[in-house]
Order: C-alpha cells, then sequence, then structure tokens
C-alpha cells in the first residue's frame, strides 16, 4: 500500500509540472483559470498523499517498537 501511495505521488507531482507548463501556453483566461483549478486539486490532492504516507511510517514504526518491547519484556 505504501509504495502504491508513494508511486502515485510521484505521478501527481509529474502532472502537476505538465499543468503548469499547460498554463504558459494557454491562450486566455478561462483556460488559466481552468488549469489553475486543476493545479489546485492536484496539490491538495498531492498534500494528502504524503500526509498519509507519513502517518503510515509512524504507524509502521510504532508497531515495531511495540513488538520489540514485548520481545523484550518476554525475554526479562
Amino acid at each position: 500500500m505504501l509504495k502504491l501511495a508513494k508511486g502515485l505521488s510521484i505521478g501527481l507531482e509529474f502532472k502537476l509540472g505538465g499543468e503548469i507548463l499547460r498554463t504558459v501556453v494557454a491562450g486566455d483566461w478561462k483556460d488559466i483559470l481552468f488549469v489553475g483549478s486543476i493545479f489546485l486539486l492536484r496539490a491538495a490532492v498531492t498534500v494528502l498523499i504524503h500526509w498519509e504516507i507519513k502517518n503510515e511510517i509512524k504507524e509502521e514504526q510504532m508497531e515495531q517498537m511495540i513488538r520489540e518491547n514485548a520481545n523484550y519484556n518476554e525475554k526479562n
């Protein structure tokens, strides 16, 4: 699951870069506003994915610490 989230995040970052380049060649304000809204939406999704990745890593680390603590307590 974590690998999928990281892959999606990287893909969205490339897509955002493409949208930025597209705004450079946009012809009128309607196109710029449309691309800007897509940019903001994708930026929000990217932030959420990064936040989810951080939380997933923290949960995995906490579970690992709990397992290590349980193993230590069993030995003593």
